[in-house]
């Protein structure tokens, strides 16, 4: 299997995390995010990560975690009960729905703030001048595909509190959002709540926030922080 990737993706951490935990084998293959001609290739859309598994082709995160749960069970994603199972799926979109662009707007705000690190970000293997002048590009790029401004920024600061604190209210002190143990439905709001801990730092102090990247934390393991630094986390 081959899982073409943005490293520092929180739908590619996902999907990682998910490979991982069923102790599959595959290779990455990481790609710039300002060039997908590959991707585009072999799955007819730009988005990833995508999963090729032999004649196989899955793209999103989501769909590759049940399509692996599918063919390799233990441990499953997925409770057996029908009325559970659709409520783990159910909590998933939602964790998809509530935080996902939220939380990518809020990380990627931050870098474009400090100049010089999306070139590092997006171009790690460029000569630094290279990495100027193409993150400069991918700056304004970023800007009007995702509508990032500082006062859209504030509007995600005052919302990412709101939805840290109903998702904590849902987790009710527990460990997992259904049945006692781990689903898909943790792995997804782990994984779309990681990118909080590269918002600014009155979003990271937030006792709420803070609580939930503690137990995203908990859930996922090395998988949380991909980054050394709070630099960001973006969806592909």
């Amino acid at each position: 299997m081959r899982l073409f990737q943005i490293p520092f993706s929180h739908n590619c951490i996902k999907a990682r995390h998910v490979l991982d935990l069923k102790g599959l084998s595959y290779e990455t293959v990481d790609i710039n995010p300002a060039l997908r001609g590959e991707v585009k290739r072999i799955s007819g859309q730009t988005l990833v990560p995508m999963l090729v598994d032999g004649g196989h082709v899955v793209s999103g995160s989501t769909e590759i975690a049940l399509y692996i749960d599918e063919r390799h069970r233990e441990p499953p994603l997925l409770p057996d009960d029908p009325q559970d199972r659709a409520e783990c799926l159910i909590l998933s979109e939602w964790a998809d729905e509530r935080f996902m662009a939220l939380t990518r707007r809020l990380a990627y705000f931050q870098v474009l703030s400090a100049p010089g690190q999306l070139g590092q970000l997006f171009f790690p293997t460029a000569p630094p001048a290279v990495q100027r002048a193409a993150g400069a590009g991918s700056a304004q790029v970023l800007r009007l595909r995702f509508r990032i401004s500082a006062e859209r920024n504030r509007r995600d600061e005052v919302e990412a509190r709101r939805a840290a604190r109903l998702a904590l209210d849902r987790l009710a002190g527990e460990e997992h959002l259904l049945g006692g143990r781990l689903s898909l439905a943790d792995i997804t709001l782990a994984a779309m709540a990681a990118p909080l801990q590269y918002a600014g730092r009155e979003v990271r102090d937030d006792p709420g926030v803070r609580a939930l990247l503690e137990w995203g934390s908990r859930t996922l393991g090395s998988d949380f922080s991909p980054l050394p630094a709070p630099q960001a986390v973006a969806a592909a």
